[in-house]
């Protein structure tokens, strides 16, 4: 049996493709993400027929994801890399996998690996993996919107978040790690440690960025500032900025009027702002919150409703937790409070969706408390925690493509649990934030919710 694609799917909405896994009478649709597949195949034992694909994929130096359907009915997906300088991404991925799927003690449903090949030099022409086909749906295709009435209603998406919530909580459990990275497998030790970042984490394409392991929060914290330091230096950092500015006043208001003039204000105010927190750092103590006192723990980066599939029949039922490529060992206190699945900015001024939301944070935060260790996670220590992801996220976010008042708010949020001696050494760095803020960039900075 030859390979072929399938044809006629319909333009501007996500391929459908038949499934085989089973008999007729339970042949169901399922659907592929359009970021994730470009065509479908049926393939034979023999593989030739991914010797072909890999090649077309290799010309568009992209990867895929793609329906493989044996002669014998087995239905698999196939991932195929292009890329050669993202050819270790699959690897880390299904570390993760692997180590998630060894641990009796959790039901984050993931991926089942059948095979993985890392190299360019194979039969097919490209690093793939083979896994098992999950049945099920992406979340973000039926997610509650006024704008689409086949949509999931908002009870339903409330009892898929309170799994997903579950499933971070899960993660937090992975936590026998001395070290800030990605994850590893010793095949000859058959055991895990942490190693490098991936290329696939995405502070680690900045230039100057040293990819670890860290041994501690704070040194983790050094690292990512003096890589956006290094950006800072950039020949192109200007000219992205003022893109980023010229984006931002199309749908802004009031906009920015002389975009140069306020893009070289901002770099000079940058490299200032990170200067004296660089040395503000030198002077906090983080330890407390780093091992033994507070694990490091695995977090999926970009758990989302673009990577969370459901049931065709149940779309309360969670099958599948995709894309770990991104995945890595982080302190408690940021993996627990990441939660890219409920971002406040990505739901409208619609009462009925803001309802929703609210709903939704408060599920999450009751998961939370529920399934997350109480000596770790209580009314005393979750203030302490969310000012150190502020910390974190002021840190981490690069400022190519950030208004400057959101790292203003983000310094308050963290100032506002922390002691006095600590808020008087980092007052100065406040001042001169709130000094430097017109009315253009603090309406940026509220489109961003901040």
């Amino acid at each position: 049996m030859s390979a072929h694609a399938f044809l006629g799917c319909p333009p501007q909405i996500p391929p459908e493709i038949q499934d085989l896994v089973h008999n007729e009478e339970k042949r169901t649709q399922a659907s592929v993400s359009r970021s994730e597949a470009s065509e479908k195949v049926l393939a034979s034992r023999d593989l030739h027929a991914l010797q072909n694909v890999a090649s077309m994929v290799m010309q568009k130096k992209a990867k895929e994801v793609f329906a493989i359907i044996f002669e014998d009915g087995t239905d698999i997906v196939a991932r195929i890399n292009g890329s050669r300088a993202l050819q270790d991404s699959d690897k880390p991925r299904a570390e993760i996998i692997r180590r998630i799927r060894s641990e009796a003690n959790t039901t984050i449903p993931v991926p089942e690996i059948i095979f993985l090949e890392n190299d360019f030099d194979n039969d097919v022409g490209a690093p793939y993996s083979l896994q098992k086909r999950i049945i099920g749906r992406m979340i973000s295709d039926i997610w509650p919107s006024k704008f689409n009435p086949s949509c999931m209603n908002g009870e339903q998406a409330i009892c898929a978040i309170e799994q997903i919530a579950d499933f971070e909580c899960q993660l937090s459990r992975f936590s026998n790690f001395d070290s800030i990275g990605s994850l590893e497998y010793d095949e000859v030790q058959n055991e895990f440690h942490v190693g490098p970042v991936t290329p696939l984490q995405k502070l680690s394409t900045l230039p100057g960025f040293y990819p670890g392991p860290w041994k501690s929060s704070i040194e983790y914290l050094r690292s990512l500032i003096s890589t956006h330091k290094s950006t800072l230096q950039q020949s192109d950092w200007l000219d992205n900025r003022r893109n980023f500015f010229t984006y931002m006043n199309k749908a802004n208001s009031p906009k920015i009027e002389d975009i140069d003039m306020e893009a070289r204000s901002d770099h000079t105010h940058f490299i200032t702002w990170y200067n004296m927190l660089e040395a503000n750092l030198n002077h906090l103590d983080l330890s407390p919150f780093d091992p033994p006192h507070y694990p490091f723990v695995l977090l999926h980066e970009d758990l989302n409703i673009g990577n969370v599939m459901v049931d065709y029949q149940d779309p309360t039922k969670v099958v599948a937790v995709i894309d770990w490529e991104g995945s890595r060992v982080v302190p408690f206190w940021v993996g627990n409070f990441y939660s890219s699945f409920l971002n406040e900015s990505d739901y409208s001024n619609d009462p009925k969706e803001q309802e929703i939301y609210r709903r939704m944070v408060e599920t999450r935060d009751e998961t939370r408390k529920k399934n997350l260790d109480p000596s770790l996670w209580n009314e005393n220590t979750i203030p302490v925690l969310r000012s150190l992801f502020n910390l974190y996220q002021l840190v981490s976010l690069p400022p190519t493509c950030i208004p400057v008042p959101l790292f203003n708010t983000l310094l308050q949020n963290f100032l506002a649990s922390r002691p006095q001696d600590e808020v008087d050494m980092f007052r100065p760095m406040l001042e001169l934030g709130l000094g430097h803020a017109n009315e253009a960039s603090k309406a940026m900075a509220r489109r961003f919710g901040g």
